[in-house]
């Protein structure tokens, strides 16, 4: 009979259900892929802000085995999604902010290419530290468009960005 009583008593405690977290509010609103014209944007977005931010729209708008080449010196920098994030970290807090200024783009059938000259400021609304062009590669998987390929090069003085490209 203790038993029961205990287990009258103790049945709506035990069977209480601790609410879901909302999962939802953790995941971030992430810009649109959906058309060629909106993937720059959604990249700059994704790329811009915090070195610590969350990169999950970052993640979802590359494909999984994505390709990140960096054109500094004279050998090709080859790095792989979690090395850039990795290195974007080690930023910490301290932001940076790129936009695409100029874009040509080639698309046949579901890929396309992408050539952006693009500017980085250190403040969203702050003079241009750095620019360079980013060559990108996309294909669409049916529901958007998603980088397979991203090679990029800032200026130098002995590379200057050629008058074509610039805005």
């Amino acid at each position: 009979m203790i038993l029961a009583l205990a287990g009258a008593v103790l049945a709506p405690v035990l069977c209480a259900q601790t609410p879901a977290p909302d999962l939802a509010a953790k995941v971030p609103e992430c810009p649109s892929a959906a058309t060629l014209d909106q993937l720059p944007a959604a990249l700059d977005d994704a790329i811009s802000g915090p070195g610590d931010k969350d990169r999950t729209c970052l993640r979802q708008l590359m494909s999984p085995d994505v390709r990140l080449v960096l054109m500094s010196g004279p050998t090709p920098r080859m790095l792989m999604l979690d090395d850039w994030i990795t290195a974007m970290q080690r930023r910490g807090g301290t932001a940076m902010f790129e936009k695409q200024v100029k874009i040509r783009s080639e698309t046949y059938g579901r890929m396309a290419h992408l050539w952006c000259t693009y500017e980085i400021r250190t403040s969203a609304d702050g003079k241009a530290t750095t620019r360079g062009i980013n060559s990108i590669q996309a294909v669409f998987d049916g529901q958007g468009w998603r980088l397979v390929n991203v090679m990029w090069q800032a200026e130098t003085p002995a590379d200057p960005i050629p008058e074509k490209y610039l805005p």
